[in-house]
């Protein structure tokens, strides 16, 4: 475990690539490494919250899901390639991205995917929906809204692999999402 200054505490951010046709067609756009971004706030192994499929197996329906790097989606395809980024805040920050998080997990089903959000957004089309979200526009929005970031640009324009250029963030792991279920940093 990393050693924190007092009154300091991580969010992790991890970023995939999956085989799915929906992943295929956004790295074909894009060309970049990930394409699909979730936040922790339980540390590396414990639970992230994204914008995704509800049901492993099924592409349809999406919405605001937790996700574990043991279970679900990832334990079925573990040779996902992923990394694994450290993103220390303040308490007050991380208590402010915890209720975030918190309100709209628990009212999850009021959240759908916003499908056509995340294509507009790489026509550089901001597109926002009410109560529906893309997976960066996700994360993203809880960050930037915390004051936990800067962003280059709006949510809901933010790109898995925007992630990578962000103050602060560190990398912790890179490698297979499987690799992950055994610990990690």
């Amino acid at each position: 475990m990393t050693t924190q200054k007092q009154g300091t505490r991580t969010v992790y951010l991890l970023l995939t690539r999956s085989e799915t046709y929906f992943s295929r067609l956004i790295h074909l756009f894009t060309q970049g490494e990930f394409t699909h971004a979730s936040i922790g706030l339980e540390g590396p192994t414990g639970a992230f919250y994204s914008f995704a499929r509800k049901y492993p197996r099924l592409p349809f329906p999406g919405g605001l899901i937790r996700e574990q790097v043991d279970r679900g989606f990832f334990s079925l395809h573990p040779h996902i390639p992923c990394c694994l980024y450290a993103l220390t805040v303040s308490e007050d920050t991380y208590q402010s991205i915890c209720r975030r998080v918190r309100m709209m997990y628990e009212n999850r089903e009021r959240y759908h995917y916003n499908m056509l959000g995340a294509m507009a957004s790489y026509f550089k089309l901001p597109l926002v929906r009410r109560n529906h979200k893309f997976c960066s526009e996700f994360v993203a929005e809880v960050l930037y809204e915390s004051g936990a970031v800067e962003l280059e640009r709006d949510p809901a324009l933010t790109h898995p692999m925007d992630f990578c250029r962000i103050q602060g963030l560190r990398p912790i792991l890179r490698g297979e999402v499987g690799s992950m279920a055994g610990g990690a940093a």
